[in-house]
């Protein structure tokens, strides 16, 4: 039996491991969460360490041999998006009996992102927000993206308990944190709204995700559920209920029904499209009679992850990228680049041809010197990188073509593309018309309206009444696979060129 010293936030442990077992294997099991986009195999080089006398390691392709001493990365809370828009449905406050089961009822809006978790936690006696707080969802040590985490457990079944225990320690220590800082106790939290993908909500539940990744997608639910907090052992109310709200398909989830249920635009806009740029790409396009929903594989390169310096909006990320201006995220020294600077860095390298129409990069283009970054290395793209933003906007820019055929609309008829989340929130529009991930004929109709699932999940929670609505919008929508459009693949390899 060796001995690992663990050096993580200023407190110091050790933990003893056997030999022939991976630097990663050995924090995990541990409780160490070190994130792992690929899920440990190798290729993404997230999960680097510093290990004594030696350097930084990819923890996962490291077998200690000997004692070490490993000093791990300073964690940092995910920068969430708490704004929210103009065009937010106002609803009256009708949370339901449940609020007499508390003198000081709390209710609690959870988005469950692939990547990170937003929580929104709301006074039921008045509707009033008391907090909003953020986290990174841990499952990100297992994979970056729902299909890697899918592998991870479909094929030994007490791997899914990793995955729900994961998600569900991120949530207990949210709701831990607001309750002391709002001074409020956990059997004051009476009812949890919870909008997620689909492959997320059956993480959250326990449920086998499998057969999402398998022809023909059949998820094992799609339906909204009411079930007992105690199920999920939040420590909550004894009363209280948990509501996961309805999706629509296999990868159009509960995120994009609570999302289209919380805009409420003006009248003027008529025909709109919705699209929420994740590591999923989920759209719709939206009709006074008919919604169209589909889904495209954009992968996580807009949130990090497949990008060589990529990373979260955490502090020390460039989030946005000029010639002479380099801004990172609360100033810090740049320690990476997240996906809104990524987005500037790429417009910036074509309007100077240092990039080619074809995506072509002779050799890695430094953003920020290693004297001057926080890690001591530089901050660079590679021509790799060049190429997963091509995949992801690619896939956007055929599901947007794909939608609006499937309406029979032109983009003259359509009067607004509404941007969801937080990379949506934060991105660069310009910049973003300019690689081609968004259509030149929708400029001056783009509208960024921030984190719409955690929108509806909050109007979930306050209004009993909002159920109807999710209802509404499962009832009026129809999902395509874009794999049975007969121009994706025309459409894709056209998307692969910049505009």
């Amino acid at each position: 039996m060796h001995h690992l010293k663990i050096h993580s936030v200023g407190e110091i442990r050790t933990v003893g491991f056997e030999t022939g077992t991976s630097l990663l294997e050995i924090l995990r099991s541990n409780g160490v969460q070190v994130m792992a986009a690929c899920g440990g195999n190798g290729t993404c080089g997230k999960c680097k360490v510093k290990v004594k006398d030696v350097g930084m390691v990819t923890s996962c392709l490291y077998f200690p041999g000997h004692d070490e001493e490993v000093f791990l990365p300073r964690s940092l809370e995910s920068k969430v998006l708490t704004d929210q828009h103009d065009y937010t449905l106002s609803i009256e406050l009708e949370p339901g009996d449940l609020i007499e089961k508390s003198e000081h009822p709390v209710g609690v809006a959870i988005d469950v992102g692939t990547t990170s978790i937003a929580m929104y936690f709301i006074d039921l006696n008045n509707g009033h927000t008391l907090g909003i707080a953020g986290t990174m969802n841990s499952q990100g040590q297992y994979g970056a993206d729902v299909i890697s985490r899918i592998n991870y457990c479909s094929h030994k079944p007490d791997k899914l308990k990793d995955l729900q225990a994961a998600v569900l320690n991120d949530i207990r220590s949210l709701i831990q944190k607001e309750c002391e800082s709002h001074k409020r106790k956990l059997t004051d939290i009476v009812k949890v709204s919870v909008a997620a993908n689909t492959t997320m909500l059956h993480m959250l539940l326990g449920e086998d995700p499998t057969a999402i990744a398998l022809a023909p997608f059949t998820p094992k639910f799609i339906d909204a559920k009411i079930l007992p907090a105690s199920k999920l052992e939040l420590g909550l109310n004894p009363a209280a209920k948990v509501h996961v709200l309805p999706s629509i398909s296999a990868y159009v989830g509960a995120d994009v029904v609570a999302g289209l249920a919380a805009i409420d635009p003006p009248e003027s806009i008529k025909n709109y499209l919705f699209v929420d740029i994740g590591t999923n790409g989920e759209m719709a396009i939206v009709t006074p009679d008919k919604i169209w929903t589909c889904a495209t594989a954009a992968g996580p390169a807009f949130e990090g992850a497949n990008i060589s310096c990529g990373m979260g909006a955490y502090a020390g990320a460039i989030s946005s990228f000029s010639k002479d201006d380099v801004v990172t995220i609360n100033d810090e020294k740049a320690i990476g680049i997240c996906g809104s600077g990524l987005l500037e860095a790429v417009a910036y390298l074509l309007d100077n041809e240092i990039v080619s129409m074809e995506g072509n990069l002779e050799e890695d283009f430094v953003l920020v010197d290693a004297n001057k970054s926080g890690t001591g290395d530089a901050v660079a793209l590679t021509p790799k990188d060049i190429r997963e933003v091509q995949l992801a906007k690619s896939a956007i820019s055929c599901g947007i073509i794909a939608l609006t055929e499937k309406a029979g609309l032109s983009y003259d008829e359509v009067d607004a593309l509404f941007v969801a989340g937080g990379f949506g929130n934060y991105m660069n529009i310009e910049s973003a018309i300019r690689i081609g991930l968004l259509p030149q004929e929708m400029k001056g109709k783009v509208i960024q309206i921030g984190n719409t699932a955690g929108a509806g999940a909050v109007l979930d929670v306050c209004s009993e009444k909002f159920a109807k609505r999710l209802n509404e919008v499962v009832k009026k929508s129809e999902h395509f696979d874009l794999a049975d459009d007969p121009n994706f693949a025309m459409n894709f390899a056209m998307g692969m060129y910049f505009s």
